[in-house]
């Protein structure tokens, strides 16, 4: 015979634990994916101020992407939706772009994330591919740490992107 799920849940009530009895689980590990390194045109279009500020879309210029199993460019002209970088500390991002692997292979990247207190975004980064080698990234759950980087020219800036497979 089945328990409803009301059923479990007084049953669990019922039993003299809290939460202070269980104990705490081990974290899970974090395997280094890649660092990107993109240059960035200073601005491209500010729309007006929503809900989560004023967004900003900033093409990526170019860049690269370098780590043990991931190795690329990412493509010329991806939107990266970013505030100036004098704003960086108010930002949350909420950005879509493109990356070809030096074996040929497109894979689509969405990230988003808030400002940290210390300077930097913490991003969710999800992937999208239908490569036979990378379709692995598809069901990875990844973190990243964007910073500012050194470099860029009058015109142009550099960012830095770590990214890791929670593991």
């Amino acid at each position: 015979r089945l328990l409803s799920l009301a059923s479990l849940a007084a049953l669990g009530c019922s039993q003299n634990t809290s939460l202070s009895d269980v104990p705490e689980p081990a974290a899970p590990g974090l395997t280094f994916l890649y660092t990107s390194l993109v240059e960035c045109q200073n601005r491209l279009y500010t729309g007006p101020e929503g809900p989560r500020g004023i967004r900003t879309a900033i093409p990526i210029l170019g860049g690269n992407v370098t780590g043990p199993r991931i190795k690329g460019v990412s493509l010329l002209f991806t939107p990266l939706l970013l505030p100036p970088l004098l704003y960086l500390e108010k930002h949350n991002d909420n950005s879509n772009y493109n990356l070809r692997t030096h074996d040929g292979a497109n894979i689509l990247l969405q990230t988003s994330g808030p400002a940290q207190p210390t300077g930097g975004l913490q991003l969710r980064v999800v992937f999208e591919t239908g490569d036979r080698d990378y379709y692995w990234l598809n069901n990875v759950v990844a973190v990243g740490v964007l910073t500012p980087a050194e470099g860029g020219s009058e015109d142009t800036f550099m960012l830095k992107i770590d990214v890791w497979h929670v593991s």
